[in-house]
């Protein structure tokens, strides 16, 4: 329920409760101006400068936030209801939607479109991934993969015993160690005549894991730890027949 009046909201000060006016009051979040000790009335009047706080609690939902006031309200709006599981002990515990808040804070700063206490699509997921891991993940999920568990990612990849003796891409198990082996000789273009055929010879076949990676990323590997395209043919996914 929102109030049509403006209404005040205690927050909590190093100096103790104080009670400030509201821009927007909801059931469990309030938007208002940051606190200034140096103001006259002690708030902020800093144009596009707002604060959301919880209810509950007293306590800040969000750090301030240089919005305009229709878009810090819509945010609250957005996400009043979902803070209803924070407690009055200030915890939020167990509380599910911590990284979505977070992703809506700098969505809203960004002025990009707000997505709310829901699960995200895998495009959604890959448009707010931050970090290499996240990317990656989230393509995963945009294709439906999922990634090998111990204790099968770290098993050599199960590439099929060929025939041939020799030749790039001929697989064999060792005699001694029991492991799959792979020859390589390059023949990408990207060693000289002399160091591809120093590089030559039998090399154990990577861990299910790496070659999953290798074979959905960007980057893969060659034999000798060279960074290539996976479609190189060089690279492992390549070497092993996967691309």
């Amino acid at each position: 329920m929102v109030s049509a009046m403006a209404e005040t909201l205690t927050v909590q000060t190093p100096k103790g409760p104080r009670d400030i006016p509201t821009v927007w009051r909801g059931d469990h979040l309030a938007v208002h101006r940051p606190l200034r000790a140096e103001s006259p009335t002690g708030l902020s009047a800093e144009s596009c400068h707002w604060r959301i706080s919880h209810i509950g609690t007293g306590y800040g939902a969000s750090r301030e936030l240089r919005l305009p006031m229709r878009q810090a309200v819509a945010l609250a709006k957005l996400w009043d209801a979902s803070f209803a599981a924070i407690t009055t002990a200030g915890t939020a515990k167990g509380w599910p939607w911590g990284d979505r808040w977070a992703d809506d804070l700098r969505r809203a700063e960004g002025g990009r479109e707000l997505i709310g206490p829901r699960e995200l699509t895998p495009l959604e997921q890959l448009d707010t991934a931050g970090t290499a891991a996240e990317v990656q993940a989230a393509v995963y999920r945009a294709m439906g993969h999922n990634p090998a568990a111990e204790p099968d990612a770290t098993e050599q990849f199960p590439a099929a015993i060929t025939k041939k003796a020799t030749g790039s891409g001929a697989v064999r198990r060792n005699p001694d160690t029991g492991e799959l082996e792979l020859w390589w000789l390059p023949r990408g273009g990207n060693y000289t005549e002399p160091d591809a055929f120093s590089l030559a010879g039998w090399y154990p076949v990577p861990s299910l894991a790496d070659v999953e990676t290798w074979a959905l990323d960007s980057i893969a590997e060659t034999p000798c730890g060279d960074s290539v395209e996976p479609d190189h043919p060089d690279a492992w996914p390549r070497l092993l027949g996967l691309i």
